[in-house]
């Protein structure tokens, strides 16, 4: 039998509190819309198809076929629910703001609990937050609405191309495969915010490329910014802006397809994340950002020092706005650059509790996450991390980085050379091999860099011998910490999975 779909388990979660006779159910969501549109289909699932009511302070109590008079008072909009004997669904909005400030209305939420326990009508509230007075919490039921799922946000998507002008165009060039990564991008967006996206990256638009995908990630960023520690990071390198590291290249291919519908049908188990550590400048942030765009997520970068300077309040409340904002964009890349800044055994002790309960909460939430936030975590320093966080099960795996060998050097060099505009067929790749070792990947990039100005200056072409010149002005990081990178490479042996192949 087919697993049901998030929609038809929602439905089938709100007809079971009807029928255990749930008397008011508190709706965590601010999709009044879409919850209108699930009760109404919810009646229609009942063999006597009760009347569904909706509330709100303008209109009172309204029906499709029925308006009842005279509730529009909160107060005596609940009198009408109480006096109401038939079967009937209410759907209060916007009652919520009113019901901390005003004892009367509690007092008459209690009487409709006390009426409609013994009935199959449902008071349903709708809010984006709980706001529930003490006397009331054990006389409702608490569901949080889940967010739409890919069959919803592909509905939206159908719905808003056949609205464009250009459609038969769009549809056109509209492959499964670009149409699968656009609600893939939409999912954690509400159904008017999915809408909002596909009609704003489509506008004036003839075809799909992946400049459409970015502009729908784009508007999950009014989510990210709204947590405070977390961005969302636009530029999202590819992976064949990556020279060398072929190990976890190969790693990241294999798992090209989790996300995929065939992927979810066999059974594939999502990873978890990465822990990526090595020599610095050798590409630990550029392969956590390169998971995003390879699944064509968003990158969410958590920045753990901000976590604890005090302008986000306080830490413990911060980090798990940041992590439920994580999840509730998901799928997405949650990037922590330098983990051991956070979460190290001497922050810990430095800071006291507060520390300590950061790191539990984040622990617990690394383990028990629902939705697909894929943690790419690079560290400078890894024996500063806890062993909870080392340990199996946290991270999928753990990779090092070292200084890149000849032919990733020659890998580095060709890229940043295309990408200074420099003819490739004129360079000896060999002698700049030579002249680059010991250098990272950053200083390579710098090198190149140091070379075109040069080239500027004297008003000509990119040439080798100016790479040539600027290395032998570099005084690569091996040299001035030669004794920490071998005492980091004989950690790694053993403990980690070489990031390169040999």
């Amino acid at each position: 039998m087919d697993e049901p779909s998030k929609k038809q388990q929602i439905l089938q979660d709100l007809k079971k509190l009807v029928l255990s006779k749930a008397s008011i159910v508190y709706i965590l969501s601010d999709e009044e819309d879409r919850l209108e549109a699930l009760l109404k289909e919810l009646c229609t699932t009942f063999q006597q198809r009760p009347k569904l009511f909706i509330w709100n302070p303008f209109q009172g109590l309204a029906g499709e076929e029925e308006t009842i008079e005279n509730s529009k008072a909160p107060l005596d909009a609940l009198d009408r629910v109480i006096q109401r004997t038939d079967q009937a669904f209410f759907l209060f909005e916007g009652i919520h703001s009113l019901m901390n400030n005003d004892p009367l209305l509690t007092r008459k939420m209690k009487d409709v609990h006390r009426v409609l326990r013994n009935r199959y009508s449902t008071l349903f509230i709708i809010a984006p937050a709980l706001v529930v007075p003490e006397e009331l919490r054990r006389d409702m039921v608490v569901y949080e609405l889940p967010m739409p799922d890919t069959s919803e946000i592909e509905r939206i998507l159908n719905s808003v191309i056949t609205g464009i002008p250009n459609a038969a165009k769009l549809t056109e060039s509209l492959t499964s495969d670009s149409k699968e990564k656009m609600v893939k991008a939409a999912l954690g967006l509400s159904l008017d915010q999915a809408a909002r996206a596909f009609r704003s990256a489509l506008i004036g638009r003839t075809t799909f490329d992946a400049s459409v995908i970015d502009g729908v990630i784009e508007e999950k960023g009014q989510l990210i910014r709204k947590s405070g520690v977390l961005n969302l990071v636009t530029n999202r390198p590819t992976l064949d802006e990556v020279g060398g590291l072929e190990n976890l290249k190969d790693w990241l291919k294999k798992r090209g397809n989790v996300l995929s519908k065939e992927g979810k049908t066999f059974g594939i188990q999502l990873p978890k994340g990465v822990l990526i550590t090595g020599v610095s400048g050798c590409g630990k942030s550029l392969c956590a950002k390169v998971f995003a765009s390879f699944w064509g997520i968003p990158l969410l970068h958590l920045d753990m020092a901000r976590l604890y300077d005090g302008t986000v309040g306080e830490p413990e409340k911060a980090l798990q706005i940041a992590l439920q904002t994580a999840e509730t964009v998901a799928p997405s890349v949650l990037w922590i650059d330098e983990i051991e800044a956070g979460i190290s055994v001497q922050s810990q002790k430095a800071g006291g509790g507060t520390q300590s309960r950061v790191f539990a909460s984040f622990l617990t939430w690394m383990q028990e996450k629902k939705n697909f936030v894929f943690i790419a975590a690079t560290a400078n320093v890894i024996e500063l991390l806890p062993p909870e966080v080392l340990r199996k099960g946290r991270f999928d795996q753990i990779f090092f980085v070292t200084l890149p060998n000849a032919q990733e050097r020659k890998s580095i060099l060709s890229i940043h050379l295309q990408r200074n505009g420099a003819d490739l067929s004129k360079i000896n790749f060999s002698m700049l091999v030579k002249v680059t070792e010991g250098f990272n990947g950053a200083e390579i990039e710098q090198v190149v860099y140091g070379a075109k100005i040069d080239a500027f200056t004297e008003g000509r072409p990119l040439t080798e011998h100016d790479i040539i010149i600027a290395a032998g002005n570099t005084v690569p990081l091996s040299t001035t910490m030669k004794e920490e990178i071998g005492r980091m490479e004989r950690w790694a042996y053993n403990r980690a999975i070489m990031a390169s192949k040999n």
